[in-house]
Order: structure tokens, then sequence, then C-alpha cells
């Protein structure tokens, strides 16, 4: 049987929706300071959504995302309090400077690749906090700086958005879904095939004319972008940022996730951030270990036998076990229903084949 593939506005229109329902559900029933506890997770989302786009798209290995999410969330500090920009405007230029700090980190990956790029990009994670602290006028110094400027519900908004921590807690959900969509068209246009290409082999994607330059430092620098918008929000729902919120630790965190989840599909930012929540709750539902690092470090080295391509891979390749159907060509017979044997084929010489042995 012949399924139909669903069109891609369908698609989205339908995200929207689920993606609105839960989000009103949520906030009519959580209380506003539990609901912006609830928005750190969502934003994190974005941080490892970048790690899709930069690893699973275009191959290039990233384990200092958590330098980009200080980043932003330093940006957003210094715009919002320090150059009086608007909030809901300093998270997009938030994002934007960390993507060019991405850019920059961005530029080894033109002659760096696999294990040489990673540990470069961890290194920037290693000493990004080391020189925050070197900085008081701009990050706070050892103690952090908190941030006076907020953000407010309009007058029209409408229950329970009404709220400051509701409505905090929309805008995160409203960003998240652009920056899903914003990743979505990127991945599915000719730019995105020129990421997946140059993954694949870079030399031969520039044999057929695609820039390599532009493509990864491109990739790098949007992927950044997604972590600085995330650590923007981070600011926006708890006006504190600090040094030691930014540790190599977030970095790899981040990267686990996106392997969790599956490193290849933009929805396995999703499953992977929840993997980060289920898991040490699960552990603590039945008392397991005493660490959860350990119970998620245990369960990403079972996964990695398990499911390499994480766990939007594990489901789609069970998903397509249950819903298989009997091969082409099976002929059932008549009156019992049961199957006959499956027909042979017939082996046809192709042109080549009869060329050499003289045919015509």
């Amino acid at each position: 049987m012949e399924v139909r593939r669903i069109s891609p506005t369908v698609a989205w229109l339908a995200i929207l929706a689920v993606v609105a329902v839960a989000t009103t559900f949520a906030a009519a029933v959580v209380d506003p300071i539990t609901l912006r506890s609830n928005g750190r997770i969502v934003v994190l989302v974005l941080a490892v959504l970048g790690i899709v786009l930069a690893t699973g798209q275009t191959g290039l290995v990233s384990l200092g995302h958590g330098a980009f999410v200080g980043t932003g969330a330093f940006a957003m500090a210094v715009l919002a309090d320090d150059v009086d920009v608007p909030i809901l405007l300093a998270i997009p230029l938030a994002g934007g400077i960390a993507a060019v700090f991405g850019g920059l980190v961005g530029l080894p990956a033109l002659r760096l690749r696999g294990i040489q790029l990673a540990l470069v990009t961890l290194g920037v994670a290693v000493v990004f906090p080391v020189i925050a602290r070197q900085y008081p006028k701009l990050t706070g110094g050892v103690t952090g700086r908190t941030v006076d400027a907020t953000v407010e519900p309009p007058g029209w908004m409408p229950a329970p958005f009404d709220e400051p921590g509701s409505f905090r807690f929309l805008v995160c959900v409203a960003v998240c879904l652009v920056g899903f969509w914003l990743t979505y068209n990127l991945m599915t246009s000719r730019v995105g095939r020129a990421m997946r290409a140059i993954r694949d082999n870079d030399i031969a994607a520039a044999a057929y004319g695609v820039d390599r330059t532009t493509t990864k430092v491109g990739a790098f620098a949007f992927s950044a972008g997604l972590a600085g918008v995330a650590g923007a929000l981070q600011v926006m729902l708890f006006p504190f940022a600090s040094h030691d919120q930014f540790t190599v630790f977030l970095s790899l965190r981040i990267y686990a996730a996106a392997v969790v989840g599956g490193v290849a599909s933009i929805f396995g930012a999703v499953v992977g951030v929840a993997a980060l929540v289920v898991v040490p709750a699960v552990n603590e539902a039945l008392d397991l270990l005493e660490s959860e690092t350990a119970v998620f470090g245990l369960a990403l080295v079972v996964l990695t036998f398990v499911a390499p391509g994480g766990l939007v891979e594990l489901g789609a390749r069970l998903w397509r076990r249950l819903r298989r159907e009997p091969p082409a060509g099976t002929v059932s017979s008549p009156g019992d229903g049961s199957e006959s044997e499956r027909p042979e084929r017939v082996l046809r010489p192709t042109a080549s084949a009869r060329r050499l042995r003289g045919d015509r």
C-alpha cells in the first residue's frame, strides 16, 4: 500500500497547534515559578539543535557550545543593561554576537576535522570561564552579574500569559519554534545539501563546486548563534549570568544530549533534552545510583551499542518493523489464504554484458 507523504506546511501547522495547546495548558496548570524553571529546559533545546546542525549535517564535531551559550548570555546582559536595548530585541542581537564568535572559532574547521577540531572546540570551552573572569565590567568577574532589565507582558496579553513568568515561558517557546523553522528550511535548502555533501566527502563536494569555506564557517556560525540565543533566553528567564554556569561540563552535556537524541535529526534535539530530564527522574524514582550524571553516562554507553544513531533512529527502526508489509511478489493461495513462496527472479543480461558476449 502506498503511503502518502505529509507536506511540510501541514506538518509545521500541526506542530504549531500541538505546541500552542501544550504551552497554554502548562501555563494554566503550572505555577509561574516552576514554569520559569522548566523554561531552562526548553531553551537548552536550541543549543542542542546547534550541535545537530554543525555535527549531524556538516560533520563538524563541536565540544564547545557551552562557550557560545555563555557568549549569548553575557551579550544579553550587556545589551539590556549597559546599552538599554529592549529585551526582545536584545535576544536576536545576542545570538548574532555569538554567531560572530562561532564563525571565528569555526575558521580552524577549514584545515582541521574530526578529533582535531573537537579538541580545539573543547579548548575553547575550557578557557571560556577563565577569560570571562578577567573582564568584570562585562561579565561581573568572579561573582557574576545581575540583569536589572526585565520584560513584562503587554496589556493585551490574555490569560494565562498575563503573568511575567508565563509570558517569558511563552517567549521561549516561540523563539524555539522560530529556531526550528529556520533550521529546517536551512537543512532542506541548497545550502543544507552542500553541508551534507561536505559531511560525506568535502573533497568531492569541492569538485562539484561547493564552497567549503563559506559552508563550513557559515554552518558553525549559525550553530553558535542558536546556542547564543539559548543563553540570552536563559538570562531573560533568570536575570543573572556567571562564568561558572558555562563550564566545560555544559558543553559536554549539550553534545551528549544531541548524541542520545539523534545527531542526524532536528527532532533529536527535543528527544535528547527530554532524556536529560527523564533519565535523572527515573534514577531518583528507582534509587539506582547516587549520581545523576553517572546514570546518564551509563545510558549513553548502552545507547551507543544499541542505537548509534540515537533514540530517533531507534524509534524509526522499531516503527518500520511494526508496520512492515508482506514483500512484493508474494501470492496468496486460493481458498485457505496461505502465502505461497516468492516467485524466482529472472536475471536479464545488461546491454554491456550482451556486447561482451557478441549479441546485438
